[in-house]
């Protein structure tokens, strides 16, 4: 592009994480697909068994703190999960205005074999190196940090 600061679109880091990211998101949402939900249900139910570990109430605010999802998505996602009986959703103890959200039997059933799916995926894209898997991931990291302040 005459215009950018780069000679070619394969010196721009941007567009090489867009693509790589596309790429990756594909793959699983494929993967996936065996189990019938998407990424994103995919990502809340993690995000609800990772939070349940940890003892914490979970709300739909939550969720998307924790996933970086926006608080919208979350909504209509929990209320499809909800529906294909996969959470559920009881008052919040403190806050009347929330529910708590746990994952059903089934729910974590789906979750553990997508799980083994996912990890499946993530070990054919990225690095076979797992040095290089720990300098990537914590390449990313730095990344969320720098950019979360």
């Amino acid at each position: 592009m005459k215009f950018a600061k780069y000679q070619n679109h394969k010196e721009s880091v941007g567009l090489l994480f867009w693509q790589s990211s596309m790429l990756w998101q594909r793959k699983i949402k494929q993967a996936l697909q065996k189990y019938d939900i998407t990424h994103t249900q995919f990502v809340i139910l993690a995000v609800i068994e990772e939070l349940s570990e940890q003892e914490i109430c979970i709300t739909q605010k939550k969720i998307s703190d924790f996933s970086m999802i926006d608080v919208m998505t979350v909504s209509s996602t929990v209320r499809l999960l909800e529906k294909k009986g996969l959470i559920f959703r009881t008052p919040h103890k403190t806050d009347t205005r929330a529910n708590s959200i746990s994952n059903t039997e089934s729910g974590k059933k789906c979750l553990k074999q997508a799980v083994n799916a996912v990890e499946k995926i993530d070990e054919m894209f990225f690095f076979a190196d797992k040095k290089e898997n720990i300098q990537f991931r914590n390449a990313l990291s730095e990344l969320l940090e720098k950019n979360l302040k």
